[in-house]
């Protein structure tokens, strides 16, 4: 119970870097404060991977899963695709759609028609269009365009499909295994490995700008002060993971905060002695 009140103790005093508590890391042992981030760091890097299990949770998985096979049974008999010398053909001019369900709402995934360019007017956008002479590919705004290999020969008939549609059900029960031991296993290792690569990398930076007019400042103590002073950072990572799962900044964000709270907690760590250096 002392361990845990001493980590909470400090936890609370670390989280906003000020210079009542801070200038005392200056004499606090650097072993300390490492034991004291691995605790806090494994911690958060448990909770996020809780809220990425939640995002890909079994039921959203099996969702996905049936959803697909479902649409793709309902592929017509009678209707045959061939991509043949860089031209896709098809023996009805009308378009074929693949929809699948994602948090409840319809989701564009395939698209192929042999005369629609693909053109703007389209809302929402398939993720993926097979045109008449190229494929298209549509995420998160990035668009990329890819002309067929002249050196293709894919026929896409219901027959072929149908043993696809079975890999996927036999395969399915150990693809779910082995992603939830790999995600279990990655997710908080790659969150750990980040945070912490990111908190030395920019102790080294702030190291390297506050060197010139702190004489004594020591890159170890600039990495000690980031450790108690990036909980703030990383909080917010999980939070806006919560909130915007999908979102692509949150990686800049994240790095723009963990460097701005290193640099404040160094600072506030040798506060004493910048105000020294300008009282003489």
């Amino acid at each position: 119970m002392k361990k845990v009140k001493h980590i909470l103790t400090t936890f609370i005093h670390s989280v906003i870097p000020q210079d009542v508590y801070y200038p005392k890391l200056l004499h606090t042992r650097f072993l300390f404060s490492l034991k004291y981030y691995v605790f806090i760091i494994t911690l958060l890097a448990l909770t996020f991977t809780g809220l990425v299990f939640c995002q890909f949770s079994p039921l959203k998985m099996i969702s996905y899963k049936n959803s697909i096979v479902n649409s793709l049974s309902a592929f017509p008999e009678e209707v045959k695709i061939t991509i043949k010398n860089g031209v896709l053909e098809s023996n009805q001019n009308k378009p074929l759609f693949l929809w699948i369900y994602h948090n409840k709402q319809p989701l564009f995934v395939f698209m192929i028609h042999t005369t629609d360019t693909l053109s703007n007017s389209h809302i929402p956008l398939p993720i993926v269009f097979l045109g008449a002479d190229k494929v298209q590919i549509s995420y998160r705004g990035h668009i990329i365009v890819r002309s067929y290999d002249s050196s293709w020969n894919v026929a896409i008939t219901k027959e072929r499909i149908l043993p696809f549609i079975s890999s996927i059900s036999s395969s399915f029960p150990p693809f779910m295994f082995f992603f939830y031991l790999f995600m279990l296993i990655l997710v908080p290792l790659a969150f750990i490995l980040s945070s912490t690569f990111f908190i030395f990398l920019s102790s080294l930076l702030v190291f390297t700008l506050l060197r010139t007019f702190i004489p004594h400042i020591h890159i170890k103590k600039c990495f000690q002060a980031g450790m108690h002073g990036t909980h703030i950072p990383l909080l917010v990572i999980i939070l806006l993971y919560s909130l915007f799962p999908t979102a692509s900044n949150i990686f800049v964000i994240a790095t723009a905060l963990i460097f701005v709270f290193s640099l404040v907690s160094t600072y506030e760590m040798y506060s004493k002695e910048v105000a020294q250096i300008k009282g003489r």
